[in-house]
């Protein structure tokens, strides 16, 4: 009888399995953020996580603070700050730590066009849940796309699973059939359970039939 993998095997090999089954979709390392000071066990949460996860292709940070830690622990690639800054100061921290990040407001869009930077910066326009209203997509585009601020713009759809994508980016497609730039969508998989093999091959044979790159968000 074999032995039951430990978690953190688990882990690693699910991300493998990932890489090597579904080879059109980009893998992200979504990190949980540290734990304040003086509350839980103390651990370095994101070296742990940082140590399981870095065979993915990017990594998606819930903060500046985690972000810096991954640049801090060597990560160079893409390191995405979702769902974006909280104010118009996160934006020096994006400069600096050369982060993708997410827009979903209006506000963060007039933040982005008052910020002074010599690099340009890619950005997600967020479309779903959290993000902009599916009418409001491309006026929100072709602001963003006009700024001297931006290198890029991705049209990205985050849903909560495979079910919910697939309707996303049917209510989308009247948006998105004709859209002129990248456009992702998006969904979060838990490396810690049985991954739902039907479901993700499904999402990614629809997204490529509509134009649709994958992006799974990876977990712990």
């Amino acid at each position: 009888m074999m032995p039951t993998p430990a978690p953190d095997d688990f882990v690693t090999t699910a991300l493998a399995s990932l890489a090597a089954t579904l080879p059109t979709a980009r893998l992200w390392a979504a990190v949980a953020p540290q734990e304040p000071a003086g509350q839980g066990t103390g651990a370095d949460r994101i070296a742990t996580q940082f140590a399981l996860l870095q065979a993915a292709e990017g990594f998606i940070a819930p903060d500046t603070a985690s972000a810096t830690r991954l640049r801090r622990l060597g990560w160079r690639g893409p390191l995405a700050l979702l769902p974006g800054v909280a104010d118009a100061r996160g934006l020096e921290a994006c400069s600096r730590l050369g982060l993708w990040h997410g827009i979903g407001q209006a506000a963060q869009i007039d933040w982005l066009a008052a910020h002074k930077s010599q690099q340009p910066q890619p950005v997600l326009l967020l479309a779903g849940a959290h993000g902009m209203a599916a009418q409001h997509l491309r006026s929100r585009y072709a602001r963003l796309a006009a700024l001297p601020q931006v290198e890029d713009v991705t049209l990205w759809a985050q849903a909560s699973d495979g079910a919910a994508a697939t309707a996303l980016m049917a209510a989308l497609q009247p948006v998105a059939q004709d859209w002129i730039g990248l456009r992702s969508i998006a969904v979060p998989v838990h490396l810690q359970a049985a991954l739902p093999w039907p479901s993700l091959h499904r999402l990614a044979q629809q997204a490529e039939q509509h134009g649709w790159d994958v992006e799974f968000m990876c977990c712990m």
